[in-house]
């Protein structure tokens, strides 16, 4: 017979008996999984360009080091659906750049398929990076919130982010407020996890100064650290900082000593000067892969592209609330080794076919590719002395131009990003993986005595070793000299053999985003009878169409080093 007062009893014994387990599990330690990637930069495609090259580790291939293609959206997805097998708790996590200098199918689509692309990974929070502000602050909300113009969004059925993009360290000028959320907290397993975001300060340096001119950013170490006691009053057992902000790292993608000899950048001395508190620091912005502990303290990155996944494992004492141990490792997204998740494939495929005329448009033929990469003198490239010069011819179809320069930083990819044979088929797909940020071109008068300024500018807040490179135009040379000052570093500026004249005004032609500034080049910003004129790639490609196979002959001892140590 059913008894109310046994029932009652029994109920109390069994609640009293739940509420006693949770002490008895807070015995012994859990562990919990953290996923972090950075810098993905809209690499949906897996195929061209090839996201990385990865050397194969003692395999040479007609005297070079032989590589593998890795990364990619499809198969990110993949190592990422197979490490979460292996977990228990885990969260995956960004530090920025995950958007921005995109390849054409993402860029062109407004990198909306790629914001679609980090909700279908499961990712939970990202700092921002200086790239996520490439289209201002009013296009970095719209993509969170999934907001359309009037003629509607241009990937289909886009909803915005369904993770939090945070940032303790940019501040909006009218509130004084950090703009978006500094911090989230999340239960990881049954751990309370709070991560803090941040982006370099430099990031004014970084982008077209109008699309932040609302916002400011503050020193990261000292924007992370005032949150700290509010967020340890909350009962977390672990802090996580999510930085865009890195270092440079000669070595491996995985050090099992943690020590990372040789490794340098800003992001060492601003772990050093974090709380206590901080069990960990996702880094990003410098495109490396490295595991390494800062005095005690974890400091990962996942190198670029989606080429690597960053898994880390903390321990942490139920008991205490305290993290045991921390262990990472940087796992290859290698596409040998690995099957594309079909669902993210899907994606891709669709992103693909929304692209693949204005992609595969076949805009000339090279006898050779044009490379980025820099020669012994430090200040010429192929590539980057062919778009100087494409940037003078476009300026001398509105008149007057003497000299062109284009940032190092603005290229984003080799002509074309990857060949095997010499003479190759340059699409504009292929164009615009080398300037994917659509800048507008701008005519300015400047003076002999503001050119030798801004070379100088090179080094400003630099290393001497470590110049912000302004790659020149044919017809337009000059002579530096390491061994002296920066104030007598630059010497001997020549347009077509004569000397530079101080006080002569001269036409010179660079993109919005050097004319604005950017990358420390302020003396752009004093430039005279400024006028678009306009855009970067549409001149890269009436100048490669036009010019073709001559290209590869393209002329690099613009800039010379006069010391004895040449």
């Amino acid at each position: 017979m059913f008894n109310i007062k046994s029932a009652a009893s029994l109920l109390t014994v069994l609640l009293m008996t739940a509420c006693a387990m949770p002490k008895q599990q807070l015995a012994g330690t859990t562990e919990i999984t953290i996923f972090s990637i950075n810098d993905f930069h809209g690499n949906l495609q897996s195929d061209k360009p090839i996201p990385y090259l990865a050397p194969v580790e003692g395999l040479i291939t007609n005297g070079k080091a032989a590589t593998k293609p890795a990364g990619g959206y499809a198969y990110l997805a993949s190592i990422l659906k197979d490490r979460r097998k292996a977990t228990s708790a885990s969260i995956l996590v960004g530090a920025g750049d995950l958007i921005g200098a995109s390849p054409i199918g993402s860029s062109i689509l407004k990198d909306e398929p790629v914001i679609e692309g980090l909700n279908q990974l499961g990712l939970d929070v990202s700092a921002v990076g200086n790239h996520e502000f490439d289209g201002g602050r009013q296009d970095l909300q719209r993509k969170m919130n999934g907001d359309c113009p009037a003629s509607g969004c241009e990937f289909p059925g886009f909803k915005g982010a369904r993770f939090d993009y945070i940032a303790a360290n940019v501040i909006d000028k009218a509130s004084a407020r950090p703009w978006l959320k500094p911090y989230v907290i999340r239960q990881v397993g049954d751990i309370k996890v709070a991560f803090i975001g941040a982006v370099t300060s430099d990031t004014p340096n970084l982008v077209s100064a109008e699309g932040i001119k609302t916002l400011q950013f503050d020193e990261e170490a000292n924007a992370i650290n005032r949150f700290v006691p509010e967020i340890k009053a909350q009962g977390v057992a672990v802090i996580v900082v999510l930085i865009h902000e890195g270092a440079y790292y000669a070595g491996a993608a995985n050090d099992p000593t943690y020590r990372c000899e040789g490794l340098k950048g800003p992001i060492i001395d601003i772990t050093r000067r974090l709380d206590k508190a901080v069990t960990m620091v996702v880094s990003g912005h410098t495109h490396q892969g490295y595991t390494c502990k800062i005095d005690g303290r974890l400091l990962v990155q996942a190198r670029s592209y989606g080429a690597y996944l960053t898994e880390t494992k903390l321990t942490i004492d139920r008991q205490s609330n305290q993290v045991l141990s921390a262990d990472a490792r940087n796992y290859l997204v290698d596409q040998g080794a690995l099957v594309a998740d079909p669902i993210a494939q899907q994606l891709v495929d669709q992103v693909a076919a929304l692209t693949t005329e204005i992609r595969q448009r076949v805009v000339t033929k090279l006898n050779a590719p044009l490379t980025r990469s820099i020669d012994a003198g430090g200040f010429d490239s192929a590539l980057g002395n062919v778009i100087a010069d494409a940037q003078l011819q476009f300026g001398l179809r509105f008149g007057a131009a003497d000299v062109s320069f284009m940032n190092a930083g603005g290229i984003r990819s080799d002509l074309p990003s990857v060949t095997d044979s010499k003479a190759v088929e340059i699409t504009f797909g292929d164009i615009y993986a080398v300037q994917p940020f659509g800048n507008e071109l701008v005519s300015m008068s400047l003076t002999g005595e503001q050119i030798h300024a801004l070379l100088q500018q090179q080094w400003s807040g630099r290393a001497a070793d470590d110049p912000k490179i302004l790659f020149v135009s044919n017809g337009f040379s000059y002579r530096w000299n390491p061994a002296l000052a920066i104030s007598q570093r630059i010497q001997d500026l020549r347009l077509h053999g004569q000397p530079i004249q101080a006080t002569r005004s001269y036409k010179v032609i660079v993109n919005k985003f050097l004319a604005d500034g950017g990358d420390g080049f302020s003396v752009f910003k004093q430039g005279q009878q400024r006028q678009i004129i306009g855009h970067d790639l549409e001149a890269l490609e009436v100048h490669v169409q036009q010019q073709g196979s001559t290209l590869s002959g393209v002329k690099k001892d613009r800039v010379m080093r006069s010391d004895a140590a040449k």
